[in-house]
């Protein structure tokens, strides 16, 4: 339960939002930086681990509309499992945002989207001895998950955090967080090779190098290269649906990434590797 103080701020940022000017970051603002599709709708999607086994994966599709910080949504949830996903809910509705005591202190709440039944959420945490923490022994716990209105913050242009029913974020990770497409979905295939913990991607149309982010079924495709290969190093055939979004490389600076949301086919051949090597001279 909210504390009153807190609520009556909450409420004063919403009214003061839609008739303010001098706000630095207004909701609409962060949602419309990059439209993914055509019709205004911005898409994002990711996974939350539910154990150690499946995620609970969510695409989420957004319309900012008037007054500001609320719209439309539309939402589809899959219990994904070794990369197979079976149909768990979907949602129509409104979202609205809340708005906390700092600038980037943003929740958006997506209204009527709670699970009938929800789910169940298994994850480990700190045990105790005595009244102090041991952050050696772990203790595992389950709780109902999804059984309330999904609750998102938003984290820069291109994140939402996914919280609990307790709005407590659930995980830190990149992987089990929604990311926003800077795409629509399209047909990519290309020459790919795994460099330990990076990839090399060259698209085979444009002749373009990519970045891969590891979201997605980039672990399927690290799967499936590992089974082919016989040399280090050796390149193959990928084709994937996939999509682009705005990824932190590791020297700190953003730039376009491939994600490969549904490996198609990966084929190896003794020429790919000569035929790449020619083309990145």
């Amino acid at each position: 339960m909210l504390h009153p103080r807190t609520m009556k701020k909450m409420i004063c940022f919403l009214v003061l939002g839609t008739f303010s000017c001098e706000m630095e970051k207004k909701p609409e603002e962060r949602f419309s930086l990059y439209q993914a599709e055509s019709n205004g709708w911005i898409v994002y999607e990711g996974c939350v681990p539910l154990n150690e086994e499946s995620n609970l994966f969510i695409e989420l599709s957004m319309l900012p509309s008037d007054p500001v910080g609320e719209g439309f949504f539309q939402m589809k949830e899959f219990i994904e499992e070794n990369y197979h996903y079976t149909p768990a809910s979907t949602f129509k509705g409104k979202y609205s945002t809340l708005y906390g005591e700092g600038a980037d202190d943003m929740v958006v709440q997506f209204h009527n989207s709670a699970q009938a039944e929800g789910v169940k959420r298994t994850y480990l945490t700190p045990g105790f001895e005595g009244n102090l923490t041991d952050t050696h022994i772990k203790m595992i716990r389950e709780e109902p998950f999804r059984q309330t209105d999904l609750a998102v913050k938003i984290q820069g242009k291109n994140k939402l955090l996914v919280l609990d029913q307790h709005q407590k974020l659930i995980s830190a990770e990149p992987q089990f967080n929604l990311t926003k497409r800077t795409s629509k979905l399209f047909t990519l295939e290309g020459y790919f090779r795994h460099n330990g913990d990076t990839v090399d991607f060259l698209e085979m149309n444009t002749k373009e190098k990519w970045a891969v982010s590891k979201l997605g079924e980039y672990g399927q495709a690290i799967h499936q290269y590992h089974r082919l290969t016989k040399d280090k190093f050796e390149v193959t055939y990928l084709k994937a649906i996939g999509y682009s979004i705005q990824h932190t490389n590791k020297e700190g600076k953003e730039v376009d990434a491939l994600v490969f949301k549904k490996v198609l086919q990966m084929t190896s051949s003794p020429t790919l590797t000569q035929e790449y090597d020619l083309l990145v001279q």
